[in-house]
């Protein structure tokens, strides 16, 4: 193993990088703000027994570890929500509902090619109407437009009316067959269907089934298809809630899918996943999770979802909606090292609000200048070159020069240079 080497999986974000990331983290924190969210920063490790409890399947692909002061088993989070509904059901157990938190960090997975995921996501705890599923929709558009995107889509389902479906479809093995619903496998199904002798006359329903996906209409082919009465209750839930987008202008970004099952193993009832055309996986999914909390001890309704920021982060380079900013406005070269003159000029330019750096190595002006236009900064201010009456000279990235026979003070320096104030 090379002493360079980074585990499978696991990456490195250079500044470059990481300063967006803080780019998209900052936006999205913005719109959660204005929606009355709050932050929530729950640890890294918890004991397995969190996870476990709401989806045994968590800890398949957790990376585990034992504490050495109880013996128990601990898990690196793989899953922030099982940690939201503890937080909720303990540490406000005596607050009114509803409450509105947002998280962002890492998730780590020993699955997959990424075993280390950064989610951003927010959590709708203790409303049981259908407007609370809305008002998270409508938020992840918010977000997404606030990033600049436009041909996204979200996905929505319920669980409610496939369960009621496939009741009503009296389909054995219905998990196997929710599998293949979900990889839309048709040859799959089909062998399914044949396997168990399924009549034509329910083969002909589980067909129209596939179909259900698309804009509002087919919410009424939906409702004519299944008579049961948890379909039907779940159509209408979906009704109401696309009224409530509508109102709010979100209609074009909304389509439906019910004929799969999305989210994790504790999503029960509307569920919603977002798309875009330029992205081949999800940036993000989520949905109800009614159940979820009363395992913490404390009995609430709640939604929510998770985004993925590094497939946000992929989209937005590749539709070069990030341009590279720069490092930092003013780069100080100080060719005789009277110091306290740079000192002075840096503290008065960063007073004023401006990144300001130092070139503190030894070297010739050339190269000094070349590394730092190469780093990114705007301007360069030079002083007191050698054999030269100019006591500071001030380079701008459009290669335009300023020459003093004197140190400008800030307020000068930041006129010339026409910058806007940060």
């Amino acid at each position: 193993m090379r002493p360079t080497e980074i585990p499978k999986g696991f990456k490195t974000f250079l500044p470059e990088e990481a300063e967006k990331r803080e780019r998209i983290l900052k936006i999205m924190e913005e719109v959660l703000s204005l929606w009355g969210y709050r932050l929530l920063s729950p640890p890294t490790i918890e004991y397995l027994s969190t996870f476990k409890i709401v989806d045994e399947n968590l800890e398949e692909f957790s990376f585990k570890l034992v504490d050495r002061f109880t013996g128990k088993l601990m898990a690196i989070r793989p899953d922030f929500t099982p940690q939201v509904a503890k937080i909720v059901a303990s540490s406000f157990k005596d607050d009114n509902p509803p409450f509105r938190f947002f998280y962002k960090g890492k998730i780590f997975r020993d699955a997959g090619k990424d075993r280390e995921i950064f989610q951003f996501g927010f959590e709708l705890i203790g409303v049981s109407e259908v407007e609370a599923d809305a008002e998270v929709v409508s938020v992840v558009v918010n977000i997404l437009e606030k990033l600049g995107l436009s041909s996204f889509q979200i996905d929505i389902g319920n669980s409610e009316f496939l369960e009621g479906a496939l009741e009503e479809l009296k389909i054995p093995d219905r998990e196997e067959f929710l599998k293949l619903l979900s990889h839309k496998d048709l040859s799959g199904i089909e062998i399914f269907l044949e396997e168990r002798k399924i009549s034509k006359d329910t083969r002909v329903k589980i067909e129209k089934l596939l179909e259900l996906y698309g804009r509002e209409e087919i919410l009424d082919s939906a409702y004519q298809l299944f008579e049961n009465s948890k379909s039907r209750a779940a159509i209408k839930r979906l009704k109401e809630m696309f009224a409530i987008l509508k109102s709010y202008g979100f209609e074009k970004k909304v389509i439906f899918d019910l004929s799969e099952k999305r989210g994790m193993e504790y999503h029960k009832g509307i569920t919603f996943e977002v798309f875009h055309p330029l992205y081949g996986f999800s940036l993000g999914s989520g949905g109800r999770y009614d159940g979820l909390m009363k395992k913490f001890g404390r009995n609430l309704p709640a939604t929510g979802v998770a985004l993925n920021v590094d497939a946000l982060q992929e989209l937005l380079e590749k539709k070069g909606l990030f341009r590279v900013e720069d490092s930092g406005d003013f780069y100080i070269i100080d060719l005789e090292k009277e110091l306290h003159r740079a000192y002075e000029l840096a503290k008065a330019l960063r007073k004023l609000g401006y990144k300001v750096a130092r070139d503190i190595v030894k070297r010739n002006l050339k190269s000094s200048l070349e590394i730092a236009f190469k780093k990114g900064f705007k301007n360069v201010i030079v002083l007191n070159r050698k054999n030269d009456e100019h006591k500071c000279t001030l380079y701008l990235s459009n290669k335009k020069t300023y020459q003093y026979t004197y140190v400008p003070k800030a307020e000068e320096i930041v006129k010339v240079a026409a910058l806007e104030k940060i």
